[in-house]
């Protein structure tokens, strides 16, 4: 009897595990997204400079996103993120 509640629970781990890994990838595919459209919200309003210094990290960040390295791909669209968001470099007069 044993045996068969064990066979029970392992079959629903085994069912059930593929729909949490799913749901993970769509959850990190909407937080690329989200990532991506703050980066395009900050750039509206970054100078030149700026959204040329985050532009290559930005790409890398869509890049890793595309490959389904989500959190790698999150990290470095923050990162573009924080440099536009970052104070102009600029000497003031």
């Amino acid at each position: 009897m044993k045996l068969s509640y064990s066979i029970v629970a392992a079959s629903a781990v085994l069912a059930f595990a593929p729909v949490a890994m799913a749901e993970e990838a769509v959850q990190g595919t909407s937080d690329c997204a989200s990532l991506h459209a703050q980066y395009d919200q900050a750039a509206s309003t970054a100078t030149a400079e700026q959204v040329s210094q985050a532009k290559l990290a930005r790409d890398e960040g869509k890049k890793l996103c595309d490959e389904g390295k989500t959190a790698e791909g999150a990290a470095k669209l923050k990162e573009a993120i924080s440099q536009i968001a970052a104070p102009s470099q600029q000497p003031s007069s």
